[in-house]
């Protein structure tokens, strides 16, 4: 896999094989792939045959430098021998029991002794999973129903959590002191808006006001602790200890989605980063390393709501014995050295940002920043950008044009609009010499 070492100025690929792929696996599986996110890919989404490190290689025989990581998960990079060494072995003893096994305990240990808020857990499969398991956790334990969630945030498909996730103009979010609740997706009931309450992120006085209304109804305020997927949003100073503060003197429970942030910008996550506990936190993600598994947890007497069965939790491939083995392996890697691997792939993320912000604004790309630790993500807007309001002035199609050219030259990163970088632990700094070459020539390309 060295081809991008030896690239030749300007190259582009060609993708012809994924093209026809894309054309035959469409008489199959709807729309030709197995999440919309994957169509956003243009001219049509590429097909890959393999990874290692921070690369890897499509049906095409064409080498790319991941920065998508399968949309974050692969914090460790593709395929990590250790880890394969971790799966190989469970497997022989097992792919799945369906009864706990002792790994298992070691693991959830492992995990309540990392995450700051973590007295009880249960493991989930996926994201989207986990946060309801936390959301009905919540609505047990105050006896009540309505749940406060942010503008741009998103919590997993479920039709209760895809609400005012996207928007096409500003206009449809309505007014900040009463936005609009916006159903995502057709075919969800309108039913579910009754017991959702929309705020803009970034906003103490609109929480304020939506307990000062709704107080008593409130089960819980789920929010990322930085939003994550409408690009990287950082909470104001203070904002989290404010939301700690108004959640604690309401009878609300506090939940951070820590889907994208747990063990990426920390081991602790992002509970750890900014000093602030929820009462409740879901992860998922960069503890799999590619591999599907998800938990929540927090407080012992909200997670009673669970032990004493009150509460139904259940999923064939909740711990699944391979997964569990991945994660195990990784959390080992991930707490080596006091953080050794956090510090590397700060300082990449810190040189990569820098260097793409250089090369935009030098080409006139007007374009802003945000980042926290190895997380960040451009906005080519003026700025700045503290909610998901102030995303949607953005040149969105700009990004895209930018970011097809940056993909066809060999740098693969997120195929939205909504712009996030991951890097990895196998990213090296060749990676970002080269990936800085080639951004120069997409933006130049873009127009």
């Amino acid at each position: 896999m060295g081809s991008l070492d030896s690239r030749k100025k300007n190259q582009v690929y060609d993708t012809s094989k994924s093209k026809a792929l894309f054309e035959q696996i469409k008489k199959y599986e709807a729309g030709g792939v197995g999440s919309n996110d994957r169509l956003k890919v243009d001219p049509y989404p590429i097909f890959f045959a393999e990874g290692k490190g921070s690369r890897f290689r499509d049906v095409d025989g064409n080498e790319y430098i991941d920065y998508n990581l399968g949309f974050g998960p692969l914090l460790l990079g593709h395929s990590p021998d250790k880890l394969i060494e971790a799966a190989n072995r469970q497997l022989q003893c097992g792919a799945d029991y369906g009864a706990p096994f002792e790994l298992e305990m070691k693991v959830a240990q492992k995990i309540c002794e990392i995450i700051p808020c973590f007295e009880l857990m249960r493991f989930n499969t996926t994201g989207t999973e986990a946060v309801q398991s936390a959301l009905r956790a919540a609505r047990a334990f105050t006896g009540k129903n309505k749940i406060i969630k942010f503008e741009g945030e998103y919590h997993g498909w479920v039709d209760n959590v895809t609400v005012s996730y996207i928007a096409n103009t500003v206009d449809l979010l309505g007014p900040r002191e009463n936005p609009t609740k916006l159903i995502f997706s057709k075919g969800v009931s309108p039913s579910v808006l009754q017991d959702v309450i929309i705020v803009p992120f970034n906003d103490l006085g609109a929480v304020e006001e939506a307990v000062k209304r709704e107080g008593d109804q409130i089960a819980a305020l789920l929010t990322e602790p930085i939003v994550s997927n409408a690009g990287i949003i950082p909470p104001r100073p203070g904002f989290l200890e404010g939301l700690r503060k108004i959640t604690a003197e309401n009878n609300i429970v506090l939940i951070f989605d820590e889907v994208v942030t747990g063990f990426r910008i920390a081991l602790g996550g992002a509970q750890q980063h900014f000093g602030v506990t929820p009462d409740l936190s879901v992860f998922a993600k960069a503890v799999g390393n590619g591999m599907p598994i998800s938990g929540f947890g927090g407080r012992a007497d909200i997670m009673e709501e669970i032990v004493s069965q009150r509460v139904m939790h259940a999923g064939t491939y909740n711990s699944n014995p391979v997964s569990i083995a991945v994660a195990d392996a990784a959390l080992d890697l991930l707490s080596q050295d006091n953080g050794a691997v956090y510090r590397h792939i700060t300082r990449l993320a810190c040189r990569l940002q820098s260097g793409l912000e250089e090369i935009y604004r030098r080409n006139g790309i007007v374009c802003c920043t945000n980042r926290v630790e190895p997380l960040f993500g451009f906005f080519f807007t003026e700025g700045p950008v503290h909610e998901y309001r102030d995303t949607l002035s953005q040149d969105a199609e700009k990004i895209q044009r930018v970011r097809r050219e940056m993909r066809m030259r060999g740098v693969y990163s997120k195929p939205t609009p909504r712009d996030v970088w991951y890097v990895s632990a196998a990213h090296t700094d060749q990676d970002i010499d080269i990936t800085l070459e080639i951004a120069e020539e997409a933006v130049k390309a873009a127009g």
